[in-house]
């Protein structure tokens, strides 16, 4: 009997060690981020940008202990984000609903960019003007440079915070 218990067990082992822990990709559809003018593409940015400036204060204000800054983030400044990060000594849960939504915006604004090629180039991103955006807007590894190195303190938030976001893996 012990034998068999043991071939199951360790059956059960393999098995489960060979099974993909991988999450499926979510697909986007591109049809929703594309707009037909320079104008439709600026909205949209500021459309998100407003968004963000709504989630990160909902955020601040249920999880106000996790936060030694109450001040509104200012969207169009993110070389300020890691003005407005999450204490180290903030519980993972909050590090992780932290991590969902910036992840979100930048995925957001990664697709609206690169889903409008011809037009990003002429979008005016604040505090973005010496930025060639049609090269930072064409591949998520260009992305992730541009908003890590660039654009925000995203990288300085994450360091303050203790943990990484993980940023790559939501852009693709």
């Amino acid at each position: 009997m012990k034998p068999l218990i043991f071939t199951i067990l360790i059956s059960i082992i393999l098995v489960s060690a060979c099974s993909s822990s991988e999450q499926p990709k979510t697909q986007i559809d591109p049809q929703q981020y594309k707009v037909q003018d320079v104008a439709s593409l600026q909205q949209r940015f500021e459309t998100l940008n407003q968004q963000l400036s709504k989630d990160y204060q909902a955020f601040k204000k249920t999880n106000n202990i996790a936060f030694s800054d109450q001040s509104v983030l200012d969207v169009n400044q993110l070389k300020t984000l890691n003005l407005h990060a999450v204490s180290s000594t903030s519980l993972k849960p909050v590090k992780q609903a932290y991590c969902e939504m910036m992840n979100e915006y930048f995925a957001q604004m990664y697709h609206l960019g690169h889903q409008n090629p011809k037009l990003i180039g002429q979008v005016k991103l604040p505090h973005a003007q010496d930025e060639d955006l049609s090269k930072s807007f064409a591949d998520a590894d260009q992305f992730y440079d541009f908003i890590l190195n660039r654009y925000t303190t995203y990288r300085q938030a994450q360091e303050i915070m203790g943990f990484g976001c993980n940023l790559k893996a939501a852009l693709n």
